[in-house]
This record gives C-alpha cells, sequence and structure tokens, in this order.
C-alpha cells in the first residue's frame, strides 16, 4: 500500500514531512499486540539507528520494498536508538525522520520552532540512498546516517 496509499503532510518549520498511509497501518497492528512473534512469512528485523555515531533519541523509521513498493514496514525509533518490525524477506529502501522542538518547556500554547534532526532527503525511501536486505540471517541491523 505504499505506493498506491494516500499520504498525510506535516508542516515543520519550511519542511513538509509526509507519512504514508502504511505506516498507520503498521502501527495499529503494532500497538494492538496483534503478534508477539514474527506473523508466517515475515522476519522479526530490528536494530539501532544513530547519525554520525551519535544517538538519534528519538523518530520514524520506514522500510519500502524495491521488488514492488507495496510490502512495506514501519517502527518508531525509541530513545535508546533501537526499532523493531515484521518484515517479508527482500531489499528495501528504508527512510528515516526524527523532529526536535515544536513544544517549548515554557508550558502550554508557547510553541518553539522544530527543526529536523536529519537531513530532509532521508525521510523518503527513495532518495534516502539507504538499502537493506532482510532475510533470516540478515534481520538485525545498524544504521548509520552522515551528518
Amino acid at each position: 500500500m505504499c505506493e498506491r496509499g494516500w499520504n498525510v503532510a506535516m508542516r515543520v518549520g519550511s519542511q513538509t514531512l509526509r507519512i504514508r498511509g502504511c505506516l498507520l497501518g503498521v502501527t495499529i497492528a503494532s500497538l494492538s499486540g496483534c503478534w508477539s512473534s514474527a506473523p508466517p512469512g515475515r522476519v522479526t528485523t530490528s536494530g539501532q539507528v544513530t547519525v554520525a555515531g551519535s544517538p538519534l533519541p528519538d523518530g520514524q523509521i520506514t522500510f519500502e520494498s524495491v521488488e514492488d513498493g507495496l510490502d512495506c514496514g514501519a517502527s518508531r525509533i525509541d530513545h535508546k536508538e533501537r526499532f523493531s518490525m515484521f518484515l517479508k524477506p527482500g531489499v528495501y529502501r528504508v527512510g528515516i525522520e526524527s523532529v526536535e522542538g515544536g513544544v517549548s518547556p515554557a508550558g502550554l500554547g508557547a510553541v518553539e520552532p522544530a527543526k529536523l534532526r536529519v537531513a530532509k532527503r532521508y525521510a523518503d525511501p527513495r532518495a534516502s540512498g539507504l538499502e537493506y536486505t532482510i532475510d533470516a540471517s540478515n534481520r538485525r541491523l545498524t544504521i548509520d546516517i552522515p551528518k
């Protein structure tokens, strides 16, 4: 559904981030606790994300199939730079988004400008240049994004 799914755009400063429709389904499935282990035909894919060797404190990671663009997966990157999801074995393009700011510690109603923690091009799996093969023997990834 990534290729033909709907997109949601969100303004962050002068940047527009796109969240693909497939993320909604993946997020709902992961939050509902549908599976405690990988469903048939998929492998548990997990890993860590850093920027120039430094921790990426949070964000979103998206995997989009190179073969057809339809098979996809998404996960939140947690405060330990980690992510986890279920994917069919195959080759995937990867997109990563992380935004800092937006709500001020000064209190409700106070907003400070949001800024991207990673370059905008990494948000789009087709433009990021990040590509990984996922299979039963290669399902734990360490992804380091250049500054």
